[in-house]
């Protein structure tokens, strides 16, 4: 197995990682925000695409920064259990600095 096959193939598990990990998210009780039921479905799509695609031979080329970029965006939905929405939030001090 070439390089670039490995990557291909890491790649599309990562990005099947994404997916699955997206997917499987359960709100249990937290606030429902539409923007980020949109931005669930999307990125499901678009990351289920990446293993699809590189099964059928569309996908034909992925490099080390991508693959590291998705590694370390699905190690964040592992770390927030697949919630997106808390990926983006953003912590307001209480201190009014």
């Amino acid at each position: 197995m070439t390089s670039p096959d490995l990557l291909l193939i890491l790649n599309a598990a990562i990005c099947g990682g994404i997916a699955i990990r997206v997917l499987l998210f359960r709100r249990d009780g937290s606030r429902h925000r539409w923007w980020g039921g949109w931005l669930a479905y999307l990125l499901i799509v678009v990351a289920a695409s990446v293993p699809i695609r590189t099964f059928y031979g569309y996908y034909v080329s992925a490099d080390w920064s991508e693959v590291i970029i998705k590694a370390v965006f699905l190690a964040a939905l592992i770390k927030t259990k697949g919630n997106v929405v808390q990926i983006f939030k953003i912590t307001r001090s209480q201190h009014g600095h």
